[in-house]
């Protein structure tokens, strides 16, 4: 007997639907897997033989053939296992259940226990375009399901239980086990985040965060060694805005292709801190795993020493700085990956690190040339704020928590700003000021004939690219989004250009 059932793969945050078709032919008794399956794949045959013996049912002395359709599409998951375990059982006769609109994802453990797979948001969230109006998956899952709409879902824990319920007809159980799960391991975990009161001398650099923070904006610190250039960094995760429903799946899809979320969903902004010695494959991602500039989407990426970071690596932002994704090409494959991702880094102006400072510098002429030259032109003029971050300005350790600026009164600024920003961007493709294109900035940004006049004259005599000029207004925007300014004045584009400090020469 010919039986169809259903499952997904992911190719990126791409899924791509896979029909399970198994019938039984005259010949020598085997179970033969098909249709350009990988070694994990190709080893589900054993696993899937042990977890129904397990649960009382033998596979039959036949020639068993499994296809796995399209045949052209390279399938490397384990979670295909369940939708053939299903197939099976429909063929033997154990069960009788209509699995025209079901999805079936899960790993099989040799004793029929159901594992948690990767992806699975991913499917969920497009399992109804596909056709689709359930969805069984393991039990493990169910915390990053919470989320999901207009889908039927049937968490299980082990084949053996989908078996009973599905003879009793009472799959609809199951269901339960969702109202019993809600809201018991999102990821609230408190992280030791400085707070921007420390850093009492620091207002210039405060502000850039805070702008940063609003607008979206990219932002390098440089300055000399000690100068609390990383703890700044990190001190952005105590301001940024919270993320709204469809950003959370956003950000959980791309973390759920990596591994399951055991812990539920991620429902804080990522803050992606790698190291300068990345290998590629890590900073990039690859054609089943995404990597730090799609993990930092919707988030920070703090590069650290970035000057260290290998020139091919610093030079592959250029896309993602640009245009919020990138492309894998592999042969016949091309992946895309987003990477709306906001750019914080870090690093000294010199190999010793204390070029144009109070200290001396023990760098040759051709030392700072070859230093200064791993930062190219095309990738500083895609970064929107800049600053030097000098050490004489230490942060405080003991601090009058009344008198600064903390991070909670910062906050409340940026998310006015960003309240403003959403409404002006509303019904638009544009997520925030720094993601406009040059015809956004013509439409959203409206500036006075003095600021117009200012900002001309500093291209002239600044020498500002196009890119540079736009960039210029977008920061501009942001700071007036923050003071709630209408238009962008003249002192709005001062400020902007005063955080256009050129690091190509470190002074």
């Amino acid at each position: 007997m010919f039986v169809k059932t259903y499952s997904a793969i992911n190719l990126a945050l791409t899924v791509k639907k896979i029909e399970v078709e198994i019938d039984t032919v005259i010949g020598k008794p085997s179970f033969i897997l098909i249709g350009l399956a990988n070694r994990a794949v190709e080893e589900s045959k054993e696993r899937i033989s042990a977890a129904l013996l397990h649960c009382g049912v033998r596979i039959k002395p036949l020639r068993t053939v499994v296809n796995l359709a399209p045949a052209e599409l390279r399938k490397t998951s384990s979670a295909l296992e369940l939708a053939i375990a299903v197939a099976l059982l429909c063929q033997y006769g154990e069960i009788k259940i209509d699995c025209q609109k079901a999805l079936f994802l899960g790993e099989l453990s040799l004793t029929g226990q159901l594992k948690a797979v990767k992806g699975i948001l991913s499917v969920a969230l497009q399992a109804k375009s596909l056709g689709f109006k359930q969805l069984y998956f393991p039990e493990a899952n169910l915390g990053e399901l919470l989320l999901i709409k207009d889908l039927e879902l049937f968490p299980l824990s082990s084949l053996g239980e989908f078996i009973n319920l599905a003879k009793r007809n009472s799959l609809d159980k199951v269901k339960n086990k969702i109202k019993n799960y809600q809201n018991e391991n999102l990821d609230d975990v408190k992280l030791s985040i400085p707070d921007l009161a420390e850093f009492q001398e620091q207002d210039q650099a405060k502000r850039a965060l805070s702008i940063c923070a609003a607008g979206g904006h990219h932002l390098l610190l440089f300055g000399e060694p000690g100068a609390g250039k990383t703890y700044l960094a990190q001190s952005i995760l105590s301001i940024l805005p919270e993320l709204s429903d469809q950003e959370i799946l956003e950000i959980n899809q791309i973390y759920s292709l990596l591994a399951a979320l055991k812990n539920g969903l991620l429902t804080k902004r990522p803050f992606r801190q790698p190291h300068h010695s990345v290998s590629k494959a890590a900073f990039l991602g690859g054609l089943d795993f995404p990597g730090e500039l799609s993990l930092a989407h919707l988030g920070i990426l703090f590069l650290d020493e970035f000057t260290e970071l290998r020139r091919d690596l610093i030079e592959a932002l250029r896309q993602p700085l640009e245009n919020q994704f990138f492309k894998i090409n592999r042969a016949k494959q091309e992946l895309i990956y987003p990477a709306n991702f906001t750019l914080i880094a870090a690093a000294n102006p010199c190999p010793c690190g204390f070029y144009a400072s109070d200290k001396p510098c023990r760098c040759s002429t051709y030392d700072l040339l070859r230093y200064q030259k791993k930062l190219s032109g095309p990738i500083l003029d895609r970064i929107d704020l800049s600053i030097r971050i000098k050490a004489n300005c230490q942060r405080e350790l003991f601090f009058n928590s009344v008198s600064a600026q903390t991070s909670q009164k910062i906050k409340e600024q940026v998310m006015l700003a960003k309240k403003r920003q959403d409404q002006r961007l509303q019904d638009s493709p544009f997520s925030s000021n720094a993601n406009l294109t040059s015809e956004g900035v013509k439409h959203f940004c409206r500036l006075t004939k003095e600021a117009k006049k200012t900002l001309d004259l500093a291209r002239s005599q600044l020498g500002l690219s196009v890119r540079a000029y736009f960039k210029t207004i977008k920061v501009a925007q942001t700071i007036s989004d923050c003071q709630a300014e209408k238009l962008i004045t003249t002192q709005a584009i001062a400020e902007a250009l005063s955080f256009r400090q050129t690091p190509i020469s470190f002074k």
